[in-house]
């Protein structure tokens, strides 16, 4: 009898804990025991100076710069915390190439890029300041805030994101906060369901002083086996435009180039897109990808920034164009990776190419066993190449070029 109780009180506890598992959860992170954890033992920062080089071929800039940068978060309590973060970019070596920009059109000197307050209570989260946003239309920096609400036993989300400025920050481009889509703001709101057969679904709506559009993004993830997951996106859109005829004078030139573009046809205007991924474990990801877009065009819907694997997207909203792309990555966790993307677009008055090839390793500098014998990291070096090859025969520009160029790039990072 003891062991038949003893067996179903065991059984009781293995389905109560598959479905505590199965439950979603409320958005939760450590909390800290007290200021002082919150301020030091939980919190994260980091301080580093690189070198960077661009050797430019064709219509771009040539450069050697080094770049500071200098971040610091606490952790969380009582489920607020907060981050603030600084880059400073100081031109050494510039040749222009032939092209009319200089270092300033490339590269904020100094810039304020992270400066946030993050606040979780339940199901609700809420982030106010300067943030990496990571949404389809807005994966820059983003000026401004985001609230997001997760239905209670679901995994759907609820997400208002406003936007009063993007800027652009990595190796090669710090652009300021800039507000050209809009002076009163941009807004995205958008939810996900998740439906039988492991499909996800996420409209939205995403709202600008330029145009407004109506989106939906339909998921499919599936297994061929243990080690090999499938993902099939299907993503549809509607442009609406409200383009002006005139801009005031601080206005980003190539902004109001793409802009004017648009003038010619202010129809309604769609894009659709597929992609399929595949991933095998947490080492090898590829995609293969088709975009077609209207003849009337959406040429300024990835302003703040999108989801395709391309920093270079010139051309592939423009109206008219069909895009085929492919890329695969192997990613050995934070160690290494390397990563290679092409992609062809074909427009009604020309056609544009590019790709783009990377890799990048880390290694430990300084490492030293803290008191309780754990190897810990204290400075740590990053190294990294790529080649990128823009080669293109339309008028199409977008925010950071268009014309034809081959850059090389390389990078030596140092951080503590």
């Amino acid at each position: 009898m003891r062991n038949k109780n003893l067996l179903k009180s065991t059984l009781i506890c293995s389905v109560l804990s598959i479905l505590e598992a199965a439950t979603p959860k409320p958005f939760s992170e450590l909390n800290s025991p007290n200021i002082l954890d919150a301020f030091w033992n939980n919190a994260s920062h980091e301080v580093s100076a690189s070198i960077f080089h661009q050797q430019a071929f064709g219509d771009d800039l040539t450069f050697l710069d080094a770049t500071f940068l200098g971040y610091y978060s606490t952790g969380r309590y009582n489920g607020f915390k907060a981050a603030a973060g600084m880059i400073l970019a100081a031109p050494i070596l510039e040749f222009s190439n032939g092209t009319h920009e200089t270092y300033k059109d490339v590269k904020q000197v100094f810039l304020i890029n992270t400066a946030y307050a993050d606040y979780i209570y339940r199901n609700i989260r809420a982030i106010a300041g300067r943030y990496k946003a990571n949404d389809e239309w807005n994966t820059f920096y983003s000026q401004g805030f985001e609230v997001d609400y997760r239905i209670p036993h679901s995994v759907n989300t609820i997400k208002l994101l406003a936007s009063y400025g993007s800027a652009l920050v990595t190796n090669e481009f710090v652009t300021p906060f800039r507000s050209d889509l809009s002076s009163f703001g941009s807004y995205l709101l958008t939810t996900n369901f998740e439906l039988p057969m492991h499909i996800d679904l996420n409209p939205y709506i995403y709202a600008t002083g330029f145009f407004t559009a109506f989106g939906m993004k339909a998921k499919m993830a599936y297994y061929l086996s243990k080690e090999i997951k499938m993902e099939t996106s299907l993503h549809v859109l509607g442009y609406s435009k409200y383009y002006a005829h005139t801009f005031p004078s601080n206005v980003n030139h190539k902004f109001e180039l793409a802009a004017h573009a648009g003038l010619a046809n202010q129809d309604l205007s769609g894009i659709a897109w597929v992609e399929q991924k595949l991933k095998y474990l947490d080492l090898l990801e590829a995609k293969v990808g088709v975009i077609g877009v209207t003849t009337s065009g959406a040429e300024l819907i990835d302003y703040y920034g999108q989801t395709t694997p391309f920093k270079y997207t010139v051309g592939m909203f423009w109206g008219g164009a069909i895009t085929a792309y492919g890329s695969v990555g192997f990613h050995w966790g934070s160690l290494f990776e390397l990563k290679a993307s092409a992609r062809g677009s074909f427009l009604p008055m020309g056609s544009i190419t590019s790709f783009e090839i990377k890799g990048e390793t880390e290694f430990p500098i300084w490492r030293q066993r803290n008191r309780y014998g754990q190897l810990k990291t204290y400075m740590k070096g990053r190294v990294g190449a790529s080649l990128v090859g823009v080669y293109n025969n339309t008028p199409a520009i977008n925010f950071y070029g268009g014309n034809n160029y081959t850059l090389i790039r390389g990078f030596v990072r140092v951080s503590i």
